[in-house]
C-alpha cells in the first residue's frame, strides 16, 4: 500500500516542477522566464481552409517549447524593426507638417496584453513556419482557441505576421488598419 501512495505523490509533484535549461537544450532558465508564454495566452491551430492565402503546400506541423521561446526572440526583433520605423515615419511627418503634430502612429507594436493563435507548417523546403496572429480583444470567450479570429480594422490591436525557423526571420507583418 505505502509503494502506490509514494508513486502518486512523486508523480503529482513531479509534474508540478519547473522547467529547468537542462530540459530544453540551449535554452536558459533566464530565456524561459522571458520567453515562455502561460498556456493561457495562446492556442496552435492546424492549417485550415481560412488561411488560403497564408501557406502554398504546407504539411501541419508541431511546435516545441524551444521552439516556442525562438518564436519570441524572433518577434521581439520584428516588433522592435517595426517601432522604430514607425517612430522614424512619425518624426518625419511631424517635422514636415509643423501645424499638424502627432504623438503617436498607431501602429507601433508589444506583444504584452495579446491572445496569440499559432499556425506551424513545414513548407516545401522542409522548413517550420508558423503564421502568428495576434489580438487584443477579450470578446471571443474561448472561440479563438477553435479557429482564427478574423477582424477588420481594430489598428495595432491585431496584427498577425509569418515566421520562419530555418532562417530564423519574419516576414508579411500586417497590422489592422483604423476605420
Amino acid at each position: 500500500m505505502r509503494y502506490p501512495i509514494f508513486l502518486l505523490s512523486f508523480l503529482i509533484t513531479g509534474c508540478k516542477q519547473p522547467i529547468k535549461d537542462a530540459d530544453i537544450p540551449g535554452v536558459t532558465e533566464a530565456e524561459l522566464e522571458k520567453f515562455l508564454l502561460p498556456d493561457s495566452v495562446y492556442v496552435i491551430l492546424e492549417p485550415d481552409s481560412d488561411l488560403p492565402w497564408a501557406f502554398k503546400d504546407e504539411k501541419p506541423a508541431t511546435l516545441s517549447e524551444a521552439e516556442l521561446i525562438e518564436i519570441e526572440k524572433i518577434l521581439e526583433k520584428a516588433i522592435e524593426e517595426n517601432n522604430h520605423h514607425q517612430r522614424e515615419m512619425l518624426e518625419q511627418h511631424n517635422k514636415n507638417h509643423p501645424d499638424r503634430q502627432i504623438a503617436e502612429t498607431g501602429y507601433e507594436l508589444r506583444t504584452e496584453g495579446y491572445k496569440r493563435q499559432y499556425v506551424p507548417i513545414l513548407n516545401s523546403k522542409g522548413q517550420k513556419e508558423i503564421w502568428i496572429n495576434f489580438f487584443c480583444s477579450d470578446n471571443f470567450n474561448d472561440s479563438w482557441r477553435k479557429g482564427v479570429v478574423w477582424v477588420l480594422d481594430g489598428g495595432n490591436c491585431y496584427f498577425n505576421l509569418k515566421i520562419n525557423l530555418a532562417t530564423k526571420t519574419y516576414s508579411e507583418l500586417r497590422i489592422n488598419g483604423y476605420a
